[in-house]
C-alpha cells in the first residue's frame, strides 16, 4: 500500500473530529460568557468607572472572548 493511503483518515472521522472541536470551543465560549456575566452581577462596579465590569454586555463579551482563547481559539 502506498504511504499516502496509510496517513489519510476517512471523511467521517475527520468530520466527527471537527464537530467535537467546534463543540469544545463553543462550550468554553458559553462558559466564559456565563462567568463574565456572573462577575458583573456579583462583583460589578458601583461607580460606573470600570470599563469592563460596569456594563453587563461588555462583561459578557469579554468573558466569551477569554473563554474562546482559553478553549484553544482558532489554532486548535
Amino acid at each position: 500500500m502506498p504511504p499516502e493511503v496509510l496517513t489519510t483518515a476517512p471523511t467521517g472521522v475527520v468530520q466527527k473530529g471537527r464537530a467535537k472541536m467546534i463543540l469544545h470551543t463553543l462550550a468554553y465560549v458559553a462558559g466564559g460568557a456565563a462567568f463574565g456575566f456572573g462577575y458583573h452581577k456579583i462583583v460589578g462596579c458601583s461607580s460606573g468607572a470600570c470599563p469592563i465590569t460596569a456594563n453587563p454586555y461588555i462583561s459578557t463579551l469579554y468573558g466569551a472572548l477569554m473563554g474562546f482563547l482559553v478553549g484553544g481559539g482558532i489554532g486548535r
